[in-house]
């Protein structure tokens, strides 16, 4: 029987002027890591925004958000007799600016615009991911 793990990649988002701009990290160690969305493991008692609120909280230090919002892209990975589902959420910060406290498992974050967050990214799952949070955010002003 497959064990299944949920985790939580949180697409962390800010207006900023006219543009909108995304939070990315870069996992330690840096040369062996590539820039993501906050992720984390959910555990059995949260659902996907508790799990969002806790992994954004813990790793990057953010607050809780202003809004936050199910992208409905879970992506699932079978690996062996591991089944990995990935739940993708929108997670508008509060206030400006925002203090980070990455964790040390966290080796550098940075705000892009849509452009350079999506080109960024280098899973296409993650890509899909930002760019429908971004067209969401565009039709809705």
């Amino acid at each position: 029987m497959a064990e299944q793990l949920h985790r939580v990649r949180v697409f962390a988002y800010r207006r900023s002027s006219e543009r909108f701009e995304y939070l990315v990290v870069r996992n330690q160690p840096a040369q062996e890591s590539y820039w993501t969305p906050v992720t984390g493991v959910m555990r059995p008692d949260e659902n996907i925004f508790q799990a969002a609120v806790r992994n954004a909280g813990e790793r990057v230090g953010l607050d809780a958000p202003r809004q936050i919002v199910d992208l409905q892209l879970a992506t699932h990975i079978q690996v062996g007799d591991l089944d990995e589902v990935d739940w993708s959420v929108g997670y508008q910060v509060r206030g400006e600016p925002v203090d980070l406290c990455p964790t040390d498992s966290v080796a550098d974050v940075r705000w892009l615009d849509f452009d350079s967050g999506y080109r960024n990214l280098e899973l296409e799952d993650d890509r899909r991911s930002i760019m429908r949070l971004h067209f969401s955010l565009r039709s809705t002003g």
